[in-house]
């Protein structure tokens, strides 16, 4: 190669470097201008929503911390209330476990659809002023179905 370029003319040689140069020029265009332009119109677009996402979450963290303010260790009668929410979601022949320790309900589920459970957690929350404090779920076989272990707290 160094052969070629002392074999060529001067103007040859400059002819050749300014090939060279609007090729390297044309590559880089290609490769990294183009991209990072159309990365820029993207992140442009996307702003917007990762700000409303970015308040939702700062919103539900919120929440979640006043909830934990206001928690209280459940008093009075909570298993006869779980063991009725139970009951009216038809729920009660799943539960393996429903006890109270520690000032909060635990029960498990050796197997629940988990789609039940939200509904579930919800109905308790709002009729029995029972919150989750600890959730542990392990996914069964069976596809929709899951191992639960709930810990529950009372909330003021």
């Amino acid at each position: 190669m160094r052969q070629t370029w002392q074999r060529m003319s001067p103007r040859e040689q400059q002819l050749v470097a300014i090939a060279a140069v609007v090729v390297l020029g044309a590559l880089g265009w290609i490769g990294v201008w183009l991209p990072m332009n159309a990365d820029l119109a993207r992140l442009a677009r996307d702003v917007p929503r990762s700000e409303a996402l970015a308040a939702n979450a700062r919103a539900q963290a919120d929440d979640i911390v006043a909830l934990t303010r206001a928690s209280a260790p459940v008093r009075g009668e909570p298993l006869a209330a779980v063991e009725r929410v139970l009951a009216e979601r038809n729920l009660r022949g799943s539960v393996t476990s429903l006890d109270m320790q520690e000032g909060r309900v635990r029960m498990t589920f050796a197997m629940v659809r988990f789609d039940a459970l939200a509904p579930l957690l919800d109905a308790l929350s709002r009729g029995a002023a029972l919150v989750p404090a600890d959730i542990t779920l392990h996914p069964r076989v069976e596809a929709g179905f899951v191992r639960a272990e709930i810990a529950l707290k009372g909330i003021r």
